[in-house]
């Protein structure tokens, strides 16, 4: 499934809605940690690149469908 293209601040709101935290924020990348044990890290651009994206939430098992559903 092919993602769309998303800003750091629209994936950041996403994952909240996930149930996802702000733990820690260096440069542009931010981490993020789920209550269940899950962290998922990304860059915090204006347009986060696609592959970048898909990698990290597949890293930290979270359903590209659900993911999708959140995005507003």
């Amino acid at each position: 499934m092919k993602l769309p293209l998303l800003s750091g601040r629209q994936v950041l709101a996403a994952l909240e809605r996930l149930g996802f935290a702000e733990s820690h924020r260096k440069g542009s990348h931010v981490k993020m940690v789920h209550p269940d044990g899950r962290i998922i890290v990304f860059p915090y651009h204006n347009e986060v690149d696609r592959y970048t994206l898909k990698g990290s939430l597949r890293d930290a098992n979270v359903d590209i469908e659900e993911f999708l559903k959140q995005v507003k």
